[in-house]
């Protein structure tokens, strides 16, 4: 039975007092306006804290939304985050660009980095990581991080958008807030933008008021969307994982691959913490160095048949970005250098496809192009 979608931008009221308490408690009260709260958004962040395992959640418009509104919320000028460099391109447009215009600066470590995170983290307002690592795929050592961050008495934000719940829950593990890019794992088929963060009411909560100020709240047809989504969640991520690690064996013994970065392989530095916080998965995304740098890589790309050019992940289809002209354009050389990210560095989500037909699809493009 498909969830109900309510589509109703406002809620009429036949009592006064009623419509009155309503619109001084917005979101408790009853249903008055859906920029406060809507039935079918509070059907999705209700699933969506199930399966992380927290008191509630927050819906947004897309997960820069999420993570702009956690930070927002979080800070005022003068104020101080410490971030993983391993982030979002567009993560890192907001901390090194766009926040400290507002008077809010950032420090980034490598996530590994626990000397220098630790050294730096009393005072600041909040910790800021991702599960696995945009682009490189790295898993980050969650426990190890969360504990620094509750010793220096700081909330952990961790964006959870690669692994998805299937995969890992970070609340359970000591974060503070597990934030998601909904258009991917979450939602699934390449047709909505959301996104969400989950964690305890009291953390929610400052969130959740700037978020509805602000008006980048979800859609009721996007949340509709995403519930769909959710439903098969665990196959797909389950189908990724598998084929994305037969992908990543292929690609490691290709000539023309100079490295694969994917968790799931056996000589990966990724691997234990995989095995600790994943279940032994190594997700749906995996990113390799082609050989040859930039020009290589554009013309292998645009070589393929089956995977597409695309910039997301973690839906039905195989898609495949170049990181540093698409998703990570906002690093300079040396800042993509110092993630790790070489000139022929791809990003490739591993969709639900049969994995024999997308490597025969990779096989073909990489001879085409030799």
């Amino acid at each position: 039975m498909a969830p109900v979608l309510d589509p109703s931008s406002t809620y009429w009221f036949t009592d006064a007092d009623e419509f009155a308490d309503a619109s001084r408690d917005k979101t408790g009260a009853g249903y008055v306006y859906s920029r406060w709260a809507n039935p079918t958004v509070d059907a999705f962040e209700a699933a969506v804290a199930d399966l992380e395992g927290t008191e509630g959640a927050e819906a947004f418009a897309s997960g820069m939304a999420a993570i702009t509104s956690i930070c927002l919320a979080s800070c005022k000028s003068g104020d101080r985050i410490v971030a993983a460099r391993q982030l979002y391109g567009g993560s890192h447009e907001l901390l090194a660009s766009i926040l400290p215009r507002y008077g809010i600066t950032a420090e980034l470590f490598d996530v590994h980095d626990f000397d220098g995170i630790e050294a730096v983290l009393a005072g600041a307002k909040l910790l800021l990581c991702e599960t696995i690592g945009n682009p490189r795929i790295e898993v980050a050592d969650l426990p190890t991080l969360a504990n620094l961050a509750q010793n220096a008495g700081v909330p952990l934000v961790v964006d959870n958008t690669f692994a998805s719940p299937a995969l890992c829950r970070p609340v359970e593990l000591g974060a503070t807030l597990s934030v998601h890019s909904a258009t991917k794992f979450i939602g699934g088929h390449h047709d909505l933008l959301g996104g969400i963060a989950c964690g305890d009411f009291e953390a929610l909560r400052p969130v959740a008021e700037l978020n509805r100020e602000f008006g980048a709240t979800l859609s009721p047809f996007n949340a509709w969307l995403a519930l769909r989504g959710l439903v098969t969640l665990p196959l797909r991520v389950e189908r990724a994982c598998a084929s994305a690690l037969l992908v990543a064996e292929y690609l490691s013994g290709h000539a023309r691959i100079d490295r694969v970065y994917y968790p799931g392989l056996d000589d990966d530095p990724s691997k234990p913490l995989a095995d600790k916080l994943l279940g032994g998965q190594g997700g749906g995304t995996l990113g390799f160095d082609v050989a040859g740098g930039r020009e290589a890589a554009a013309r292998f790309q645009e070589a393929l048949r089956l995977t597409r050019p695309a910039a997301s992940l973690g839906g039905v289809h195989s898609l495949i970005v170049h990181a540093a002209s698409i998703t990570h354009t906002q690093l300079n050389a040396d800042q993509l250098a110092s993630i790790g990210i070489a000139e022929g560095f791809c990003r490739m989500s591993v969709g639900l496809e049969e994995p024999h037909d997308i490597i025969d699809d990779l096989r073909n493009a990489l001879d085409e192009t030799a």
